[in-house]
């Protein structure tokens, strides 16, 4: 196994692996059953896939950071004939992913190998998604352009017409990182609808954790109303008015 790369075998089922890297738990596969979704922000996102179209309807989804592929997997599972692009910029590690975890030949899966700016510009441009996920962290850390509004709406305008961008924030204590990338999407497109769905005490800076952030135009209803029931719990959404007090109330 490469330097910094290791897979740990599950001891909650006997197909699941966890990918680390450098020692930081990164993404989580169940080979017999990819809908089964481990770390919380992942099931939250699963959320958002899960009602952004009926169920099983085939979508499009560009995901800006691989990892081992988890929601790839899971939207070929739970959405047959979907349309993927997998953007990961560390060859080495699609390699690894690939050759330990196969990904099935008609899961209608593309890896493209490339900087998550380079790929939003080189991707044809008439193409649009359903979805686009954006999680790029490198050691624990996000790259510094993630909360450039210049690179948000690169990705907003990969949106179709009632598109979803989904950004996965992993954050410190008083909610630093959310507040960056939520007014980052704000400053991209002023009229874009923003939801954020996290624990309770994460969304109030009480404590570091994982915060997801849904973008559109707008949020659909059935959408906030999943990540509201779905879980996991404990879970706490935020949008409007109390969004922006939390966001801006600073400013």
């Amino acid at each position: 196994m490469a330097p910094g790369i290791e897979f740990e075998r599950d001891v909650f089922s006997s197909r699941g692996w966890t990918l680390l890297v450098d020692g930081a738990a990164q993404s989580h596969v169940d080979a017999d059953d990819p809908t089964r979704l481990f770390f919380e922000y992942v099931r939250r996102i699963g959320n958002v896939v899960d009602a952004v179209a009926d169920p099983g309807a085939p979508i499009s989804v560009l995901h800006l950071g691989g990892g081992a592929m988890s929601l790839a997997r899971y939207v070929a599972a739970t959405r047959p004939d979907s349309r993927q692009v997998v953007v990961e910029a560390d060859g080495r590690l699609v390699a690894l992913v690939t050759e330990r975890l196969p990904i099935p030949v008609d899961a209608g899966i593309s890896i493209l190998v490339a900087d998550a700016r380079d790929a939003l510009a080189r991707l044809a441009p008439d193409l649009r998604f359903d979805l686009v996920i954006v999680d790029l962290y490198a050691r624990l850390e996000a790259p510094a352009f993630v909360d450039d509004p210049t690179f948000l709406g690169a990705c907003l305008e990969r949106l179709d017409a009632r598109g979803l961008l989904v950004v996965n924030v992993a954050d410190a204590a008083g909610g630093p990182r959310l507040a960056a990338q939520a007014r980052g999407i704000a400053r991209a497109d002023p009229s874009i609808e923003v939801v954020v769905a996290g624990p309770p005490s994460v969304l109030a800076g009480a404590e570091e954790g994982n915060a997801v952030i849904v973008a559109g135009h707008p949020v659909a209803r059935r959408v906030v109303e999943r990540l509201r029931e779905a879980g996991p719990f404990p879970a706490e959404l935020l949008e409007g008015s109390r969004l922006d007090v939390v966001l801006w109330g600073a400013c």
